[in-house]
C-alpha cells in the first residue's frame, strides 16, 4: 500500500469502519512506514481529545440522512427507509 492511500483511507481506520482485506494491507504499510505510523498515532490522539472536549449533540434524522448519503464510503450504509 502507498502512503497517499493511507493518508485517503485514514478515518475508515480511526472509525473502526475498514474491511478486513483492507485493514491487513493498511496496517502491514504501518509497520513498515514510521511516518505513516506516526500520522495514525497524531490523527488518533486528536480524534480522542476532540471526543473528550466536545458536547454531543443529536442532528435531527433528516440531517443525518443527508449526511450519511453525501459521505463516499458510508453511501452503502444508509437505510433506504429513514424517511
Amino acid at each position: 500500500m502507498e502512503c497517499s492511500r493511507v493518508r485517503q483511507i485514514i478515518f475508515l481506520y480511526t472509525d473502526n469502519e475498514m474491511e478486513e482485506d483492507l485493514l491487513i494491507a493498511f496496517e502491514e504499510h504501518l509497520v513498515v512506514c514510521p511516518g505513516c505510523a506516526r500520522r495514525i498515532d497524531y490523527t488518533q490522539r486528536l480524534l480522542s481529545l476532540l471526543r473528550r472536549s466536545c458536547v454531543r449533540a443529536s442532528a435531527p434524522e433528516r440531517l443525518r440522512q443527508r449526511i450519511l448519503t453525501n459521505l463516499p464510503h458510508r453511501r452503502h450504509q444508509v437505510d433506504e427507509n429513514w424517511e
